[in-house]
C-alpha cells in the first residue's frame, strides 16, 4: 500500500467517519470528503465541490448543507425495521411513525419529511399553539397521526377540535386530569371529538443526558392515581371510545437499550390493565429517544448509543407482543416519535478556518541563540537556553519545573523595568519549547504524569472558524454535545498540529475543547497547518436540535443554507439556496429602526461638518453594510 492510501486509511480510522458516518458519509481516494446521499457509494458528491459552485452563487461560507435524500433514506431504514421486526415476531399490530416538530422546525425540513414520509404514514407531533399551526398546513396521509402533545389551555384544544375539519387524524394527548376535564366539556360544542391520549408517568428512567425527562419525578405524565381520575371522567361523561392512544416518553438521546426494554414493558403493562378495564385504546406510543452513536463508539456513552434501529424495533415489538400474548389483550398499533435519529445525518455545517494562533509557529533561529548568550542577557534567559539545550527522558521532569521558575523570573525583571521586549519574547518562545520536549517526554512514560496531561490541553493551537458555535451548535455549549468535526480535504496528508476551535464570537464560551476519540474524549483535534489554501471544516450529524435551539449571540443569525439533490446517474443540482440573515433583519428582530438608525447617522455626520457629497458617500456605505451578511468574508 502507498504511503499516500496508508494516510487516507489512517484518517479514515481516525475521525471515525465509517463508524459514525452510516454510509452516508466518507473519505475518498483523493482525501476529500464526501457525502452519499442515498447510502450508496457508488453515487458520491465531494462537499469541497459543492462548496465551489455555492460561492458564484452569493452562498458562502459559514453554510448549512442540506440532503434530504438522506433524510428519505433514513425514514426508510426506520420504516423497513420497523416492519422487518413485526413481520419476524408475527406482530398483529401495524407501526405509526411520528417527527416531532421541535426537532428542527425549519420550513425546508419538514418539507422533506412530509414529503418523503407521506408513503410511510409518517404524522407529525407539536407542543405549541405556534407548532400546531405549521403543522395544521401540511397534507398529510389520511391515516397518518397528528398529535398534540405538551399543556393546554381552552384556546389550544379548540384548535385540536377545528383540526378535526381538516380532515386530520388528531390525537390530543392530555397531560392531568383538569385538561381532560376541558376537553370534554369543550367536546359538547361539537359533533365530532378528537381521538384523546393519557400520557403516562413511568417509573422506569431513561439513560443519558435527559435521563430526568422520564420516571416517577418527571416534569409530563400522569401518576397512576390521575390515569384513574382520568379513565373515571371518560366513563362518567360516556366517552370511553375516545381514549385512543397511551403514551408514554422515556427521554432523549437515550444511550442504553436495556432501558428502552425496561420501559417498554411497563408502558404495556399499563396498556393492558387500562384495556381490562373496558377501554380500547388503538396505539401504544413509546415516544422518542433512539439514540444517535455521534462518536461511532456503539456504546453507552452520552454521545453514542449501544444499540441500532433494528435492536430499538426487534426489542419493542417483541417486548410488547409476549406481554400481550401474557395478558390475553389485543396487540396495539405501535407510535414512534423518534426525531433525532431520523433527523441528524441530513445536514452539514461547513465553515472556513481564518487563522491559526499556534504558542510558537516560528522555528527557533541561529540568531536567537546568540540573543541569549549575549553578556547583557538576563540570566534566567541564560538558564532557559541551557535547558533548552539538555533537557532529555531522563531529567524532563526536573528541567520543566526549573523553566516554569525562570519564566517566571523574567516577567518580574520586565515589569521592573530590568529587561527589554525581545528578551521577554525569546524567553516565552524558549519556554514554550521546552514544555513540548517536555510532554514528549512524557508521553513515552507508562503512566503520564498529570502535570503533563493538563499541560496536554493548554499546548494546543487554536483555529479560528468563521461561525457562531451559539448558532450552528449552540448543544455543543450548552450540554457539551459532541459532533464529528473534521477537515472536508488533505486527509492524504499527516495533520501536524494538535487544535481547538474558537469562534468569531466575542465570548470566551464560544470555543471546542472537546473531540470525538476512538476510545475516549480527545483534548484537541489533529488539524493541517495552513498552506495559503482555504481550508474548510465540516460539522456532521447537526440535523436535530440545533437550528430549533440556535440563538443570536454577537447578533449573528442564521447561515446560509443550500439544499443538493443527486440523480441516480450520481449527477448532483441545487433544489435550493437560501441566504442567511442580513444585519438589518437581524437588528430588526431586537426591535432596532433601520430608518430611525439612517437619520440617527446623518445626523451625527451633519454635526461633524462633514460636506453633503461625503456624508452621502458614507450613508451609502452604511445601507450596503445594513444588508451585509455578518459572518466575515471570504480570504480568496
Amino acid at each position: 500500500m502507498s504511503i499516500y492510501k496508508r494516510q487516507v486509511e489512517w484518517a479514515k480510522s481516525h475521525y471515525g467517519i465509517e463508524s459514525w458516518g452510516k454510509g452516508f458519509f466518507s473519505i475518498d481516494a483523493d482525501g476529500d470528503v464526501c457525502v452519499h446521499p442515498s447510502a450508496d457509494a457508488s453515487v458520491s458528491i465531494k462537499l469541497q465541490d459543492i462548496i465551489k459552485e455555492c460561492e458564484p452563487k452569493g452562498i458562502v461560507s459559514p453554510l448549512i448543507l442540506r440532503f434530504p435524500q438522506v433524510l428519505d433514506t433514513q425514514l426508510k431504514r426506520f420504516h423497513e425495521e420497523f416492519r422487518s421486526a413485526i413481520w419476524k415476531n408475527s406482530y398483529s399490530g401495524e407501526h405509526f411513525g411520528v417527527f416531532p416538530f421541535k426537532v428542527n422546525q425549519r420550513r425546508e425540513f419538514i418539507d422533506a419529511i412530509s414529503y418523503s414520509g407521506f408513503d410511510y404514514r409518517y404524522g407529525l407531533e407539536v407542543g405549541s399553539k405556534t407548532e400546531f399551526m405549521a403543522a395544521l398546513s401540511y397534507d398529510l396521509h389520511p391515516q397518518a397521526l397528528f398529535i398534540c402533545n405538551g399543556f393546554k389551555d381552552k384556546d389550544f384544544i379548540e384548535l385540536c377540535f377545528m383540526a378535526k375539519k381538516f380532515g386530520k387524524n388528531i390525537i390530543v394527548v392530555v397531560e392531568g386530569p383538569d385538561e381532560l376535564q376541558n376537553i370534554v366539556e369543550i367536546s359538547k360544542r361539537y359533533d365530532e371529538m378528537p381521538g384523546v391520549g393519557f400520557r403516562v408517568r413511568l417509573y422506569s428512567r431513561g439513560a443519558g443526558k435527559w435521563a430526568k425527562s422520564s420516571g416517577n419525578t418527571s416534569k409530563f405524565g400522569l401518576s397512576t392515581n390521575e390515569l384513574l381520575d382520568c379513565l373515571k371522567i371518560l366513563s362518567d361523561n360516556n366517552c370511553e371510545e375516545s381514549l385512543q392512544m397511551l403514551h408514554f416518553h422515556n427521554g432523549s438521546q437515550i444511550t442504553e437499550i436495556k432501558k428502552i426494554k425496561k420501559a417498554v414493558k411497563e408502558a404495556i403493562r399499563v396498556y393492558a390493565k387500562v384495556y381490562q378495564r373496558g377501554f380500547k385504546p388503538k396505539f401504544l406510543n413509546v415516544g422518542g429517544g433512539i439514540g444517535v452513536d455521534y462518536d461511532g463508539s456503539k456504546t453507552s456513552f452520552s454521545s453514542s448509543a449501544n444499540y441500532s434501529i433494528q435492536e430499538f424495533a426487534n426489542d419493542t415489538i417483541y417486548t410488547i407482543g409476549e406481554v400481550c400474548k401474557e395478558e390475553e389483550v389485543p396487540m396495539p398499533n405501535v407510535v414512534t416519535e423518534s426525531g433525532r435519529i431520523i433527523a441528524a445525518y441530513h445536514s452539514v455545517v461547513l465553515t472556513d478556518i481564518r487563522e491559526v494562533q499556534s504558542p510558537c509557529e516560528e522555528p527557533w533561529m541561529e540568531e536567537n541563540s546568540q540573543l541569549c548568550q549575549e553578556k547583557d542577557s538576563p540570566k534566567a534567559l541564560k538558564e532557559l537556553f541551557y535547558i533548552y539545550n539538555h533537557i532529555n527522558e531522563k531529567n524532563y521532569i526536573e528541567y520543566y519545573h526549573d523553566s516554569i521558575a525562570f519564566q517566571d523570573e523574567l516577567f518580574t525583571l520586565f515589569d521592573l523595568g530590568y529587561i527589554n521586549l525581545s528578551h521577554r519574547a525569546l524567553g516565552e518562545k524558549l519556554v514554550f519549547i521546552i514544555a513540548n520536549r517536555a510532554l514528549e517526554c512524557s508521553l513515552q512514560e507508562r503512566h503520564q504524569p498529570e502535570e503533563f496531561s493538563l499541560l496536554q490541553k493548554e499546548m494546543v493551537s487554536k483555529y479560528l472558524a468563521n461561525f457562531s458555535i451559539f448558532q450552528s451548535i449552540p448543544d455543543s455549549w450548552a450540554i457539551d454535545q459532541l459532533f464529528p468535526i473534521l477537515p472536508l480535504s488533505r486527509h492524504h496528508e499527516k495533520p501536524s498540529l494538535k487544535a481547538s476551535i474558537v469562534d468569531i464570537t466575542c465570548d470566551s464560551d464560544g470555543c471546542l475543547e472537546q473531540f470525538i476519540g476512538r476510545s475516549s474524549i480527545k483534548r484537541s483535534i489533529d488539524l493541517h497547518k495552513p498552506n495559503g489554501s482555504p481550508y474548510f471544516l465540516g460539522f456532521f450529524l447537526v440535523g436535530a436540535y440545533q437550528e430549533s435551539l440556535a440563538n443570536e449571540h454577537n447578533l449573528f443569525g442564521a447561515i446560509h443554507e443550500a439544499e443538493v439533490l443527486v440523480s441516480e446517474e450520481g449527477k448532483w443540482r441545487f433544489s435550493k439556496l437560501t441566504s442567511g440573515d442580513p444585519i438589518d433583519e437581524l437588528l430588526v428582530c431586537r426591535n432596532y429602526d433601520c430608518e430611525e438608525m439612517m437619520k440617527s447617522y446623518k445626523k451625527q455626520l451633519t454635526s461633524q461638518g462633514h460636506h453633503e457629497e461625503e456624508i452621502q458617500a458614507t450613508l451609502d456605505q452604511c445601507k450596503k453594510a445594513l444588508v451585509a451578511y455578518p459572518y466575515l468574508k471570504a480570504l480568496h
